[in-house]
């Protein structure tokens, strides 16, 4: 009896151990297959910016001529040659947070899709689907997994520190057809239960309102002042990596037009 058990108890931990090496190998090529693809898509992006400094004087296209002729800005095009489910660009300086933007008819699909619409736990950073990149909400909310290596939304949380956010005061959206300074006014950790996503406002009470209790959850003073008439941008992340919870990881920024 006592055989049969030893040999029981071995066949478990064998199992055990197996099942264990799984899971590490496929933790660990989440983010071999992550940063490979980010790579790839960071120095289409980069090219192209290089060879528009080179070779192309931009023109200023006013907001009225986009919304007339829908001109797309010229360092996007080679990524929409790609996939034309990119809808922009975000960055900021110092830090791993360096993705193209990417939208569709929900908020599942690049949750677990990257820039190539290929499966991938890692996802994408994504934007809102009831979000227009052309007719900015009053709230555009961002998606992205928090990346234990800091890449994608994988640093926010260091925002609830006071310092972290004096550091990195500056977020930078580009969309298809505006650049844009988002300055950082609030930062927290809070649960689904408090609705922050909400992309439009049926008055500008209703909105200064959302701002006021933003501003009681921030754990930062940023010294922001937001009006009636801006518009903010919402980054949102899971409180760990690829695995989701109720809890959230949320940074806020006011968009400023980059001349």
């Amino acid at each position: 009896m006592k055989k049969w058990t030893s040999k029981l108890l071995t066949i478990i931990y064998i199992g055990v151990f197996l099942y264990s090496g799984f899971a590490l190998v496929k933790y660990l090529y989440t983010y071999y297959e992550s940063a490979k693809s980010l790579k790839e898509v960071q120095t289409i992006y980069a090219g192209t910016l290089a060879t528009i400094e080179k070779e192309v004087a931009l023109e200023e296209i006013t907001t009225d001529d986009i919304k007339v002729n829908d001109a797309i800005r010229p360092q996007f095009h080679d990524l929409l040659a790609v996939n034309e489910r990119i809808v922009g660009w975000i960055s900021i300086d110092n830090t791993k947070l360096n993705n193209p933007i990417l939208q569709t008819d929900n908020n599942d699909f690049y949750l677990t899709h990257n820039y190539k619409d290929r499966a991938s736990r890692a996802g994408s950073v994504f934007m809102d689907f009831r979000n227009d990149p052309l007719d900015i909400s009053r709230n555009t909310i961002l998606y992205g997994h928090a990346m234990k290596d800091g890449t994608m939304f994988g640093a926010l949380k260091k925002y609830l520190d006071q310092d972290y956010a004096n550091a990195h005061r500056t977020i930078y959206i580009d969309t298809l057809y505006e650049g844009y300074d988002v300055e950082i006014f609030a930062a927290y950790e809070t649960t689904i239960d408090f609705y922050y996503i909400e992309t439009e406002f049926t008055t500008d009470e209703d909105f200064m309102h959302f701002i006021a209790e933003v501003d009681k959850r921030s754990t930062i003073d940023m010294n922001v002042d937001i009006a009636p008439d801006d518009k903010i941008i919402t980054l949102s992340t899971c409180k760990d990596s690829v695995i989701s919870d109720d809890h959230r990881f949320v940074v806020q920024g006011k968009l400023v037009k980059r001349k």
